[in-house]
């Protein structure tokens, strides 16, 4: 009878055992006796270490997360707006939950865990195996009940001693847990990327919906997420992420938690994400609250340490028509002109933030310009140094000769080497001319100006160069917003602020905003002549384009020298805006001065901020009428006007007047001499005004030189 195959085996293993010397067979021996330990070792360990496992005491709360804190933020209205921190959602049972949401995440991360104790020898044998080849830690083989221990006592370090521990833990758990209270647990607790905890956070940020109502697709999209949030997210490749989410139904099918037919309509119907522009663009201003909240919560002796409830100054509606404005303006004209970025800054009189926008896009940049990027101001900084005249008794309507200046070696020129000859000193600032602006700093002091700007809230670093009065020391858009915004309260200091109230979960309050004492920084007839001046600026001078129909603004443009940025600041009785535009790491811009891009945007702002509100007049001085002529200004600021004030203090008339002569008064008021028409700066007359000081070091920015001629190259 012929042999069979396995006694044919049998056989050749004894004739080559036979061939073997003697020491062949000892160490035959001792590697089958090795991998017998192994074998019973590797069987045994389950029972080894859930013998070993201490016994677990579990914390009060096992739901309350190892996380910082979280902030939920109202409106201004006290309407929700955002989260900051952790997003935890709702605690859900699994009974809560679809049937087919846990069993995404168990096909997902653990298909055995209901036949399994702790640990999964296969799954370890697995991770080994990987981690051998690899020569370093790359796989854990980790169980749900290892991942929970990871997640309530743990690093998430991948060593070996973590490993251990984490074993220890789980077999904690599971003599302490029932399976289901355990995949509950991981469920609510889990990490799923954009700040989400849990599967009810996380369907809130990916889906705006609760968990409760997921399809079978988000909730396969979901499971992706547990390896690597970040890397995985349906944000940053939302066809990849429906791409792992098929493996995750095929693997559903395989394990029989669905049918063929349930994962092919799931297909055709995959997950798709809620859009977040709006949600994302509100991040700027709510990383701004954020800041300001754990601030003054420390202030009160609060060391937050528990989530809180901020309400805001946010006005959503002008929030979102910010970011449309800044959006839409960039889409339209930035790859033309060559600017890719922007800030919008929105606040009322009395410094609350109504809206901020921080840049174009927050998922691409979180950098928020509006609060942290300092760039050189351009003319936006010139009211500072108007402000110090006419608190230094020069009138806006006194006369200046527009001709060569030189300032110990330096000489700045105006916008395209342009001459106005004679002009008003108003007429000066609503034409931003560089000559005149330089030598009143000068008649005033550097000094003078860089107290005036400090008393209205400039806090920023400010050189004392002669060129400081064109704008050459950097501040950010906030800042100069808030300068601004103590123009139009009529003198009174505005400190930006975006927090009104905290609180915390249980409705104890931490801190709540009083109304701070009013502080005068400017005398108010300078804050009426600093408005006609810059009322001036929107009338006839180079902010037209920001003029809005039936109502009356003031402001300034700024634009810095080859482009690098540029500015409009303005403002109403009622809210006061600032637009920055340019690019990060000050790349010029093509031909982008204050008065067009920047000024177009403000425009569109401000025409919904002013939307349903009383038409009321700045209040601003009326320029003296003619000598012996009866003439009724159309600048007068009238009895009925905000801000009038007939007991104000008169102005210091000793300064001498200079260059006053015999003209009409229109002629007089807009710097002509009879026979010029040229009543209106030219569309691109905005000044390129960042000239370099010679007089000192260049502390205050990276501002190429100049020629020899003053003029920016």
């Amino acid at each position: 009878m012929p042999e069979s195959r396995p006694e044919r085996a049998l056989r050749a293993l004894t004739a080559a055992l036979q061939k073997l010397p003697r020491w062949g067979f000892r160490a035959a021996g001792m590697a089958a006796l090795i991998v017998v330990i192994f074998a019973g070792g590797l069987y045994l360990l389950p029972t080894l270490l859930g013998w070993m496992a201490p016994p677990l005491d579990l914390p009060r709360n096992l739901y309350a997360l190892n996380r910082p804190v979280a902030f939920t933020f109202l409106d201004v209205e006290g309407h929700e707006v955002g989260q900051r921190g952790a997003i935890v959602g709702k605690r859900l049972t699994l009974d809560e939950m679809p049937a087919y949401l846990p069993a995404a995440f168990v096909a997902m991360e653990d298909r055995r865990f209901y036949e399994h104790g702790a640990i999964d020898m296969r799954g370890l044998l697995r991770a080994a195996w990987a981690n051998w080849k690899a020569g370093h830690v790359v796989q854990g083989g980790s169980t749900i009940s290892q991942q929970l221990a990871k997640i309530l006592f743990l690093t998430p370090d991948r060593t070996y001693a973590r490993k251990y521990r984490e074993m220890l833990d789980a077999f904690s758990l599971e003599n302490t847990l029932s399976k289901k209270e355990i995949l509950t647990l991981y469920l609510n607790r889990i990490y799923l990327g954009a700040g989400a905890y849990g599967v009810d956070g996380a369907a809130h940020v990916y889906f705006d919906k609760p968990a409760t109502r997921l399809s079978l697709a988000e909730a396969a999209m979901l499971a992706t997420l547990t390896r690597a949030p970040s890397a995985f997210s349906p944000r940053r490749d939302l066809a990849k992420a429906q791409a792992r989410a098929d493996v995750v139904l095929d693997t559903m099918v395989e394990t029989g938690a669905i049918t063929k037919a349930e994962a092919d309509k799931a297909r055709a119907h995959p997950a798709t994400i809620v859009s977040h522009a709006t949600r994302d663009a509100r991040n700027y201003f709510l990383d701004a609250a954020a800041d300001e909240a754990r601030r003054v919560a420390t202030i009160k002796g609060d060391r937050v340490g528990r989530d809180l409830i901020v309400r805001t100054t946010m006005e959503p509606a002008l929030q979102e028509t910010a970011r449309k404005a800044l959006v839409r303006h960039l889409k339209k004209s930035g790859r033309k002109l060559h600017v890719k970025e922007g800030a919008v800054v929105v606040m009322k009189p009395d410094g609350a933030v109504s809206a901020l926008i921080g840049g174009r896009d927050y998922d691409d940049s979180v950098f928020n310009r509006a609060t942290k990027a300092k760039r050189q101001p351009g003319s936006a900084f010139k009211p500072f140094v108007y402000l110090a005249a006419v608190e230094n008794g020069i009138s806006p309507w006194d006369t200046r000769e527009d001709g060569p200046v030189d300032i110990d070696g330096w000489q700045p020129t105006n916008y395209g080497n342009r001459s106005y000859g004679i002009v008003t000193v108003a007429d000066a600032l609503a034409r931003s001319i560089n000559t005149v602006t330089a030598e009143l700093a000068q008649e005033v002091g550097i000094d003078t100006v860089i107290r005036t700007a400090r008393a209205c809230g400039i806090t920023s670093p400010l050189a004392a160069n002669a060129s400081l009065a064109l704008g050459t020391s950097e501040v950010t858009p906030l800042e100069l917003t808030a300068a601004y915004a103590t123009f139009a309260s009529g003198g009174i200091l505005a400190t930006p602020y975006f927090v009104t109230e905290v609180q915390d979960m249980q409705g104890h309050i931490l801190y709540r905003r009083n109304p701070p004492q009013k502080t005068r920084v400017i005398p108010q007839y300078a804050s009426r002549d600093l408005n006609a001046m810059l009322f001036g600026v929107v009338d006839h001078g180079t902010g037209r384009r920001a003029a809005l129909k039936g109502y009356e603004s003031a402001g300034k443009t700024g634009t810095t020298q080859d482009y690098h940025d540029a500015w409009y600041m303005g403002y109403t009785n009622d809210y006061v805006t600032g637009v920055w535009v340019g690019n990060d790491h000050a790349a010029p811009m093509k031909g982008v001065t204050g008065g067009t891009l920047p000024a177009e945007i403000w425009h569109d702002v401000m025409t919904v901020a002013m939307k349903g509100m009383a038409a009321t007049p700045i209040a601003r001085t009326a320029p003296p009428p003619p000598e012996d002529e009866d003439w009724d200004s159309p600048y007068a600021t009238s009895d009925a006007a905000p801000g009038y004030d007939p007991y104000a203090p008169e102005r210091d008339t000793r300064q001498a007047r200079s260059h006053r002569h015999e003209r009409s008064f229109f002629d007089w008021l807009f710097g002509r001499d009879s026979a010029d028409n040229d009543d209106e700066a030219p569309r691109h007359a905005e000044t390129r005004n960042q000239s370099q000081n010679r007089m000192g070091p260049r502390n205050y920015g990276d501002a190429p030189p100049v020629d020899e001629r003053g003029a920016w190259r």
